[in-house]
């Protein structure tokens, strides 16, 4: 049964998508695990730009052919018959993917039907929490790990992420612009897991729901001086361990991540010296990664 974690943060440019995208070709590369990339990103779509270019141009069409995570909130707006289906496309042979759609950004809770008592609208509530969870519960089994990126940003959107997931990171840069969104990400988990406790009591409790877990910051782009942090972004990394959990292991700064996003190409498969540095640099968050989110 696989393990779900989301990816979020308060803040774009935090190297968000490009941990996900990596970690979970390190996943299966390394560890030959059983991968699900599930993208919510409505305004870039990066890891389903990541995966599959040709997809790009679509993007910036507004919309996505096929059925995606969008349809699935739709069909709880309509009120009518709802199928947890969407189409899963496969990257190489290797990792399967839900692609994102910009049509995503128009979801919220306030095109849910009206009803006109609290424990109607409670379960409308959750079943708008529920909605990705829906999709991925029927075919959990097939993965080792689901890893689902998101658009930075507290959102409905964000607020089902959270919901489906086991675990939740933050990739972050050591810098107090950065660092200041991981305590807004940790109180909306704070938020949704409250709320649900709050709807399971109103609802006679018939609803079985794991708090989810906030496993910790990753440092992103981070600057070195001789093979150490510098010390501004060393006491930042201090100050974060205040906030909550920080992965010791962190990805440098360099031109091997901008390489291998102009090729199209994990890191792991674009040679020199900056690249080689930073692909060990995910293979021990990786490792790590496994150890947080069992």
């Amino acid at each position: 049964m696989a393990r779900v974690v989301g990816f979020i943060s308060e803040k774009g440019g935090t190297g968000k998508t490009t941990a996900c995208y990596h970690i979970a070709v390190a996943l299966q590369q390394y560890h030959d695990k059983r991968l699900l990339v599930v993208d919510t990103d409505y305004q870039r779509g990066g890891i389903t730009g990541r995966f599959f270019p040709e997809l790009i141009e679509s993007f910036g069409s507004g919309e996505i052919a096929g059925t995606t995570m969008f349809h699935k909130f739709q069909e709880l707006y309509s009120a009518g018959e709802r199928s947890p289906e969407v189409d899963i496309r496969t990257w190489k042979d290797r990792i399967d993917v839900i692609v994102s759609d910009p049509r995503l950004s128009t979801v919220t809770e306030d095109k849910l039907p009206s009803t006109h008592n609290i424990r109607e609208n409670n379960r409308s509530l959750l079943k708008h929490l529920q909605v990705i969870d829906y999709v991925l519960d029927d075919i959990k089994k097939e993965y080792d790990y689901i890893l689902i990126d998101s658009h930075p940003e507290v959102s409905d959107v964000l607020r089902s992420v959270i919901y489906s997931s086991d675990y939740c990171v933050s990739p972050v840069k050591f810098d107090r612009q950065s660092s200041i969104g991981v305590a807004t990400v940790i109180g909306e988990i704070n938020n949704v897991n409250a709320d649900v406790e709050l709807i399971k009591n109103s609802l006679d409790g018939d609803l079985q729901y794991t708090d989810t877990v906030f496993s910790g910051s990753i440092g992103m782009m981070a600057r070195e001086w001789r093979g150490d942090l510098k010390q501004t972004e060393y006491l930042e990394r201090n100050r974060l361990r205040r906030t909550g959990n920080v992965f010791e292991a962190y990805v440098t700064e360099g031109d091997g991540l901008r390489r291998a996003l102009l090729e199209r190409e994990p890191v792991y498969d674009v040679g020199g010296n900056n690249a080689n540095k930073q692909a060990e640099q995910f293979r021990d968050i990786t490792l790590e990664f496994l150890g947080k989110c069992p």
